[in-house]
């Protein structure tokens, strides 16, 4: 099995995942911190941008429903629910 590399930008963090797994289980492994309220994809406070999006999988209807609410664009995701599947994927903190 590929692990995922998850790159966290300004802080400069790095870690390598399992594919499936969550951006804020990666967070929570690399030792950064994102601030998450109900980690089901519906509370939106721990909107990131995270690229590219054929390195994750589809977005399910509650974060997508979250993220419209919020008037955020496509580059955006929820940590909570976004799950990495392949390759390098780049998280930007602080952008939200």
């Amino acid at each position: 099995m590929n692990l995922v590399e998850v790159q966290f930008e300004p802080v400069g963090k790095v870690v390598f995942v399992s594919p499936g797994t969550t951006v804020l289980a990666a967070a929570e492994a690399a030792g950064v911190e994102i601030p998450c309220g109900c980690r089901r994809g519906m509370c939106g406070t721990d909107a990131v941008r995270v690229e590219p999006a054929e390195a994750l999988a589809p977005s399910a209807d509650p974060e997508r429903s979250t993220l419209e609410r919020m008037g955020l664009d496509d580059g955006f995701r929820l940590s909570c629910s976004t799950r990495v599947e392949r390759g390098v994927v780049r998280v930007q903190l602080g952008q939200f």
